[in-house]
């Protein structure tokens, strides 16, 4: 293990993730708790501008304030020396990176993955927060299946003065909604449509609105009407392809009501068919099958609970309830009948018979046990006499009424 710098004696640098236009994400170990994590330091280019200091530190505090296990867990934040923040180390890739080395991925993978994401953003809808920047690279796939949503640094939300200089937009254009890009205000459908975006890309392999050298992006998102998906990929159930259509409307108020309401939309092409361990490993075998990752080792198996199929449960259930009416059907006759026979009383023969056996040739004579049976007959004879001599009540003159 190659150590390259220390940060405040606590963490040890050991490479560079990644970088974009505001910060650098280093792999680290934090001596204390001997795990990895991943810092992320905003370039000292931009740690001179108040407003992007702000929102760097906006992004630490709120990203803190979560605890959901689709959003990467934020540990530590300082000014000096310099701005980072701690938090968690993501075993994995982003999403942008799976669908370039994939292309279009399987229906029930992207939906499992799409599933995660729409948990993470419902979450944070709910705390009134709106991610502004959804896009692949911003969506981590962990090794073993789980997904996490991260860099909430334009996010925005009421209850916090907003950052965005009137007349300029953030976010990344191929991804924005139309409001985002008039610079209106924003609500959970403008999250939606970005991930409406995504959707599209995972299914097809390619964005429904890129740049041209008469047109802009942008304008396209305005303006322009997209390919159907299924025109691209046919493996796109047309159910599937209603659901991105509507995501991806121009109008804010003619998508889904929430994340929830598409999630939903979306679960219903696997409902009954999965759970969250079977997802995991489904996702994990399928970026091991195509080597974006390599094979877990065997300490890292999941147990997986076997689903049933879709209405195994039911039947089972009738099928029991069946056998339990057959058993107590059985069980009323059994004891009946048993009522019916000790309804009588039980005498034996206190002289057994002591003749012997019969010889060849002779006349068989009744066994003790047959002789024992004579007054159980003639007692039942005796009770069947007397049930049908009981006098039965007179009938009415029915000539009585008439006067």
């Amino acid at each position: 293990m190659t150590i390259i710098k220390e940060i405040r004696d606590e963490y040890q640098i050991l490479g560079e993730l990644g970088t974009g236009g505001m910060a650098t994400i280093y792999k680290a170990i934090q001596k204390s708790l001997d795990r990895p994590v991943a810092i992320k330091e905003l370039k000292k280019t931009y740690q001179v501008d108040p407003q992007i200091v702000q929102r760097f530190e906006r992004e630490a505090q709120m990203s803190a304030s979560f605890q959901h296990e689709n959003i990467v867990h934020i540990y530590d934040y300082w000014k000096r020396p310099g701005y980072c923040i701690v938090m968690e180390f993501v075993d994995g890739t982003d999403l942008a990176n799976i669908i370039e080395k994939t292309g279009p991925l399987p229906m029930d993978v992207g939906i499992m993955i799409a599933l995660q994401v729409c948990s993470a953003l419902d979450y944070a809808h709910m705390r009134g927060l709106i991610h502004r920047d959804i896009k692949p690279s911003n969506i981590m796939i962990k090794r073993n299946g789980e997904v996490k949503l991260m860099d909430f640094g334009i996010a925005h939300t009421k209850r916090l003065q907003t950052l965005t200089q009137p007349g300029t937009f953030l976010g990344t254009p191929a991804y924005m909604s139309p409001e985002q890009i008039l610079g209106a205000s924003l609500d959970v459908q403008s999250d939606m449509f970005s991930l409406g975006i995504v959707l599209y890309e995972m299914f097809t392999g390619v964005k429904p609105f890129e740049d041209e050298e008469t047109r802009s992006v942008s304008t396209k998102i305005l303006k322009d009407r997209f390919r159907a998906p299924r025109s691209i990929n046919r493996r796109i159930p047309r159910r599937l392809q209603r659901v991105i259509k509507k995501s991806l409307r121009k109008k804010a108020h003619w998508r889904y009501d929430s994340i929830l309401d598409l999630g939903r939309a979306l679960g219903k092409r696997i409902a009954g068919k999965t759970n969250k361990s079977v997802s995991l490993k489904r996702i994990s075998d399928y970026l091991v099958g195509m080597n974006v990752f390599e094979a877990p080792p065997e300490s890292e198996t999941m147990v997986i609970t076997r689903v049933p199929k879709r209405g195994l449960l039911k039947k089972a259930l009738i099928a029991g309830g069946l056998i339990l009416a057959l058993l107590l059907g059985a069980g009323a006759y059994a004891y009946w009948a048993g009522y019916l026979e000790l309804d009588l009383p039980f005498s034996t023969d206190p002289h057994p018979s002591t003749a012997p056996p019969p010889t060849m040739g002779s006349v068989p004579t009744p066994s003790a046990a047959q002789a024992s049976l004579a007054p159980i007959s003639e007692l039942k004879s005796k009770k069947i006499h007397a049930l049908q001599s009981k006098p039965r009540p007179a009938a009415r003159n029915r000539t009585s009424r008439i006067r």
